[in-house]
């Protein structure tokens, strides 16, 4: 189980107790069972029963929604995994015929994100004809056109899109609004989650038409189907993406069923033979996380590269592109060796938790709680963890008794053998939220790496803990603090590398990159502004151990315009209703347009086969830069 999960389960209050005797379950989803499933794909003749059977699995606790991150109209009471598409209801029908991709140019364009604004024009080609193929709104009240194999929320297609888009054309609806509340996309009359779906610029409103967005006046995007999964907001509320996995993995898994069931229907409608229509596709998730094992082995890292990996029967490529992060800059990454220990800054006044994962050096032999560390809250004696097997975990209390921090040793194991212990450190709120409940303490800790332990690099990662804009007010981040650590130049200039700090500082800027990209495929993302084509300060750095020495501490494996300069930090994106718009920034902004790029790519017929070969592509000719910016060939129109 995850530790977060676990302290979550068993720390919070009464009044948590619904949530309390099922978030368990809900952690124990056998994710490793999704590399079978893929492999399985590759060799099944229907790739939609085998996604089935693995959804079921993936599925079944999240339909008792323990962790009550769904509404509690969203739930399917009638799920059947095995259910059959019909194509003669048109509740099922992907697109109008006058819609549909050209079958040997078409690439599908997956998103995955918050309040996608599925009806936005961006989305759609003159005569009200949508291009969204399938839109799942995991939190939507439960509609009539929900499909069968969903546990919760509604899905639609394209063909109902079109004519509700007509009827905001004729004025039989109020507009795009009205769609949004006539879909359960937008619905103010719940109270447990953020009616993110009504934000005016909300993230997939901005990410959503970099990704797959064209002028509607013209066919250009005709052969860029969109298939986008809206996550709960409550999901996106939480920064530390504690419950993410679950609901990310089953938006994938849906893209890519629905992506093989419009290739069917594609064939259906033109009368073509069986998989002789096999379309790629481009997933982007504009998400991450800033503390974890950052190897590759997290279960989405896994599920990502065991999908790119291969062939999935029925379907061409299919590849993933991911942010490389905003936190260069953040001070969330440490490294540190044996005898080394270093300050760990708690704010005050933060009713949520902190937390701290620990990673030491991979070795061969099985796990035997050979990692250790010390832990000192301010003004108190360290105190150094003593495991004896893998999943324990301790609390370390203040004199009067009272929780200050929950502990847990948390080894992981490699498909070659090897193994690499992990400890992670979940310091309980400095604020209480209830009367009577224990708080943590604000300050410095200190935490060291004793100095009995093996020579190696030991890696601390500061876990994300934000206000995201819309949601939740209270959050307050930590940060490593190492006087070594210079932040700025004499100048007053950011100081961009850890080579340019000088020293040796034990906080560092190299190997920040998004923990949820650290796998073999996805694409990492990282922003230029574009008045000068420089990284931005904010871009988080690809480890300075790559494999491939030409990746050390780049800013992601190719970069994109995103802020206007070095003075004006931001860009213009779309809003949620069509003509609107907004000003954002970050890596999240550049991922889409990569994604965008390689679909461009993929329907040109090239076939990149790693993510060297799509840096490759990427690069102009003569350029030796090992993360090329990419080259649009027209301006894109912002809104």
């Amino acid at each position: 189980m995850s530790p977060y999960l676990h302290y979550f389960q068993n720390r919070q209050g009464a009044d948590r107790d619904a949530k309390k005797a099922g978030i368990a379950r809900l952690a124990k989803a056998d994710y490793f069972r999704l590399e079978p499933t893929i492999l399985a794909l590759r060799e099944d003749g229907d790739p939609i029963r085998v996604l089935a059977d693995s959804m079921s699995k993936l599925f079944t606790e999240f339909l008792e929604d323990p962790a009550q991150v769904l509404s509690p109209d969203a739930r399917n009471d009638q799920f059947d995994p095995r259910r059959a598409e019909n194509f003669d209801d048109e509740a099922f029908r992907y697109l109008p015929d006058d819609a549909l991709p050209d079958r040997k140019t078409g690439c599908i364009i997956g998103v995955i994100d918050d309040a996608v604004p599925f009806v936005h024009q961006r989305f759609t080609m003159p005569g009200n004809r949508s291009r969204v193929a399938s839109v799942w709104l995991q939190d939507a009240r439960r509609g009539k056109t929900v499909a069968a194999d969903l546990p919760s929320g509604a899905e639609w297609r394209g063909v109902d899109l079109s004519r509700m888009l007509g009827d905001v054309a004729n004025g039989d609806l109020a507009g795009e609004d009205a769609i949004y509340r006539l879909t359960g996309a937008v619905d103010m009359t719940r109270s447990n989650a953020p009616p993110s779906g009504a934000f005016e610029t909300g993230h997939g409103a901005a990410v959503a038409p970099l990704a797959a967005g064209f002028d509607p006046g013209t066919e250009q995007g005709k052969d860029h189907p969109l298939i986008a999964v809206c996550l709960p907001p409550l999901i996106t509320a939480d920064s530390m993406g504690v419950l993410a996995p679950v609901p990310i993995l089953t938006g994938i898994m849906f893209i890519i069923s629905r992506a093989c069931g419009l290739c069917r229907y594609i064939e259906r409608q033109g009368r073509h033979r069986r998989n002789s229509v096999e379309l790629p596709v481009v997933i982007n998730l504009s998400m991450g996380l800033t503390a974890g094992p950052r190897d590759g082995s997290s279960p989405l890292e896994r599920f990502m590269d065991a999908v790119s990996d291969g062939k999935v029967n029925g379907l061409g490529p299919i590849h993933f592109v991911l942010p490389a992060g905003n936190h260069r800059q953040g001070r969330l990454r440490a490294r540190l060796h044996p005898g080394q220990q270093l300050g760990w800054r708690l704010p005050a006044d933060d009713p949520t938790i902190n937390a701290v994962e620990i990673w030491g050096p991979r070795y061969r032999n099985s796990p035997g709680a050979d990692l250790k560390v010390s832990l000192a809250a301010p003004g108190l004696a360290p105190a150094t963890t003593i495991f004896t097997a893998p999943r324990q975990f301790s609390i370390l209390r203040g004199p009067d008794g009272a929780d200050l921090a929950w502990v847990y040793y948390t080894p992981t194991a490699f498909p070659d053998g090897t193994h690499r212990d992990g400890i992670v450190v979940i310091a309980t709120p400095t604020c209480p939220t209830r009367l009577g409940d224990p708080f943590g303490l604000p300050g410095e800790w200190q935490i060291g790496i004793p100095d009995d332990l093996p020579q190696g690099d030991y890696e601390l990662s500061a876990q994300r803990d934000e206000v995201i804009r819309g949601f939740r007010k209270a959050a307050r981040q930590s940060w490593f603090h190492d006087p070594d650590y210079r932040a700025y130049d004499m100048a007053g200039r950011p100081i961009l590398t850890d080579a340019d700090n000088g020293g040796s500082p034990k906080v560092i800027r190299a190997d920040t990159v998004n923990t949820y990209a650290t796998g073999r495929w996805p694409l990492r993302g990282g922003a230029v502004d574009a008045q000068s084509a420089r990284t931005t300060a904010y871009t988080s750095l690809l480890s300075d151990k790559q494999s491939d020495p030409l990746l050390n501490e780049q800013p992601g494996d190719c970069r994109a315009p995103v802020d206007a300069s070095v003075n004006h930090p931001y860009r213009i994106v779309c809003g949620r209703n069509s003509g609107g718009f907004a000003l954002s920034s970050g890596t999240s902004m550049a991922a889409p347009q990569l994604a965008r790029w390689l679909a461009g790519q993929l329907s040109q017929g090239r076939r990149p086969g790693s993510r060297a070969a799509i840096r490759a592509l990427a690069r102009p000719i003569g350029s030796t830069d090992p993360a090329p910016i990419v080259a649009f060939p027209a301006e894109f129109r912002e809104f």
